[in-house]
């Protein structure tokens, strides 16, 4: 597995979690705030695993060219 998937395929399995739990802590206690907050945690885990696989991978072909 390449550097740069590793770090995006954690993160992306840790927000998809935060997401699901976020989807049953909604039905099972009602409280919005716990939810969202577990959502917004979730997507921007994703959101940051995403951003750290393109900057790894444009460090690399800067560095593959010099």
């Amino acid at each position: 597995m390449k550097k740069q998937n590793q770090m995006f395929i954690i993160l992306g399995l840790v927000g998809i979690g935060n997401l699901i739990a976020s989807i049953v802590l909604l039905f099972m206690i009602q409280d919005l705030m716990v939810s969202m907050v577990l959502f917004a945690s979730g997507v921007l885990l994703i959101i940051g695993g995403y951003a750290d696989r393109k900057e790894r991978i444009k460090r690399s072909r800067r560095n593959g060219q010099t």
